[in-house]
């Protein structure tokens, strides 16, 4: 009886070995399809900006090729791909995720049926939901892969990106080539024919280089290649002309001079010489080439501001919103007037809607939360408040991370304030990228903990 049950069980043994040897191809073979599709993941976001530049050439030559519409529609149909082929899991983002886009494709359609608009104008109001949805798709997808990305990866991942985001701006810039970005009185935004997305994009990677030169232990990028992407970052900010990039730009470099000059300690010779030279190339173009170079690039910025100052006659608050303040106002007398309006409060009128019934009076505010309000009522507010709340108590669980609550901050702000942030196609793919560096910054700091 012993025996027959040693046998058995040594013939059990070997059918598991068996089967554990036949599995390491097959895992194998699994990890490398899973790393195949992350780089396609990342590949897909590095080139946005050139899918948008040469969109944008198009728009100014007459030529209307959704170019833009076609990579965005098939990115998105990439990540449910690669997150239904692997098996999702069901995270707090996944959850999210579900319930946004159920609820704002049921609001769009519940618009569509109230007002008795086409099914043309419901096709245009749903694009505004995919916008919005590669908010959480992208960090959705990443958490699909968490363990194939870090720190350092996404670092080179920022770098290239950056570079064809400055690239787009500054070669049309010295070629002659693109548009304004005030009606030809004022900045130049090239092809990008968003102006506050892309000083949003700026911003953001901006931050990001920053960041990368504090922690250059964690990315092991040159510190050249940081320095002179910082400086390119700036250049394309002073080149584009907003009045919130600029002040966002100027006051995060004092603030990094500040850390490097107080707080910054270095354990290697190398590196204190680095901080050495940042402060002395910054002092250099600051007293050599800063004084005549920056009151050419913000004359048309300075004209543009007297002038608007004197229409406005020293009314500030209009001045420094860029009459967002009047929009406002505007939408909520709308609002208000509208017969049965405690449905718009619920299910709110649509982006196009609005935009075809009132035009500049309203149509449109420009801060994101009210055109939210607007046009998904208190039920997309909601759902607006829940995204970026996730994404902070994420920042803060086990402990807050000064940076990331930093970035999701400072989105609040531009999004209350300048707007652009999460129905756009482009910011709200750079809100993505962000959100899923956070997600690897937390992972990591999980991990060393």
């Amino acid at each position: 009886m012993f025996a027959y049950l040693l046998i058995e069980l040594t013939l059990i043994v070997f059918r598991l070995t068996k089967k554990t040897i036949l599995l390491i191809p097959r895992q194998r073979r699994n990890i490398l399809v899973d790393r195949i599709k992350i780089h396609i993941f990342l590949i897909m976001i590095i080139i946005f900006p050139l899918i948008d530049i040469f969109n944008g050439v198009f728009i100014s030559y007459g030529h209307n090729i959704p170019l833009g519409t076609a990579y965005r529609v098939l990115f998105i149909a990439y990540i449910l791909y690669g997150a239904l082929s692997k098996g999702v899991k069901r995270t707090g983002d996944y959850l999210l995720l579900l319930i946004s886009l159920f609820l704002l494709i049921l609001l769009c359609i519940v618009q569509t049926v109230y007002f008795k608009t086409g099914l043309s104008l419901l096709i245009k109001e749903l694009s505004y939901v995919i916008r919005f949805s590669l908010c959480l798709l992208i960090p959705f997808f990443a958490n699909q892969y968490i363990d194939y990305l870090s720190i350092r990866k996404l670092s080179k991942v920022t770098v290239f990106l950056d570079l064809f985001l400055i690239g787009g701006l500054i070669i049309p810039y010295f070629l002659g080539l693109g548009n304004s970005t005030y009606d030809d009185t004022a900045g130049f935004k090239g092809f990008y024919f968003a102006t506050n997305d892309i000083a949003f994009a700026f911003l953001i990677l901006l931050f990001f280089v920053g960041w990368f030169l504090i922690h250059h232990e964690k990315c092991l990028i040159p510190a050249g290649i940081l320095l002179a992407l910082y400086f390119l970052n700036m250049y394309c900010l002073l080149i584009l002309g907003t009045k919130s990039g600029l002040l966002t730009g100027v006051l995060y470099t004092f603030y990094l001079i500040f850390y490097f000059l107080s707080r910054y300690r270095s354990r290697s010779l190398f590196a204190q010489f680095f901080v050495f030279e940042f402060l002395l190339l910054g002092l250099f173009l600051l007293l050599m080439k800063g004084k005549e170079f920056l009151l050419t690039a913000l004359s048309g910025v300075i004209a543009r501001f007297a002038y608007f100052r004197t229409l406005y006659q020293d009314d500030w608050p209009r001045l420094l919103l860029s009459s967002r303040n009047v929009y406002l106002k505007d939408a909520m007398d709308n609002f208000l007037q509208a017969p049965k309006n405690q449905y718009l409060f619920l299910f709110g009128a649509g982006f196009e809607n609005r935009w075809d019934w009132y035009g500049r009076k309203g149509g449109l505010i420009e801060m994101d939360f009210f055109d939210m309000f607007f046009s998904y009522g208190i039920i997309g507010t909601f759902l607006l408040i829940a995204v970026v709340g996730y994404f902070l108590r994420l920042a803060v669980y086990h402990g807050a991370d000064n940076f990331c609550v930093f970035l999701l901050i400072f989105t609040i702000i531009y999004s209350f304030l300048v707007g652009h942030v999460f129905f756009s196609a482009l910011s709200a793919t750079v809100f993505g990228f962000m959100c899923m560096l956070i997600q690897v910054i937390k992972k990591e700091q999980g991990w060393q903990r």
